[in-house]
């Protein structure tokens, strides 16, 4: 959020409007889903996209294709989150 606020006081850009958001950190999300994979208790997103068993699209480390890789984890997170669901609905 701070780069995003930085930027907007750049140009002299409204920002109040981010303090209304809710925002999750992807890379802390992956580290909870898939496990920390460095001292920082963070994960990586190659490291993340290994563990999802995904193919790497695009030249890592270019804004584009991080994104998109990123999105894709998120995904896979997601299919797990709903599947636990569907079976916690149908264990009734």
């Amino acid at each position: 959020m701070r780069i995003l606020k930085q930027t907007a006081a750049a140009y002299n850009d409204p920002s109040s409007w981010l303090d209304t958001l809710t925002v999750y950190c992807a890379m802390r999300l992956a580290a909870g889903y898939y496990g920390s994979t460095n001292r920082y208790g963070t994960i990586s997103l190659a490291s993340a996209v290994s563990q999802a068993d995904l193919s790497w699209s695009g030249r890592a480390h270019s804004a584009v294709a991080d994104a998109v890789m990123t999105a894709r984890v998120l995904n896979d997170i997601a299919e797990y989150w709903r599947v636990l669901q569907c079976e916690y609905n149908t264990s009734d």
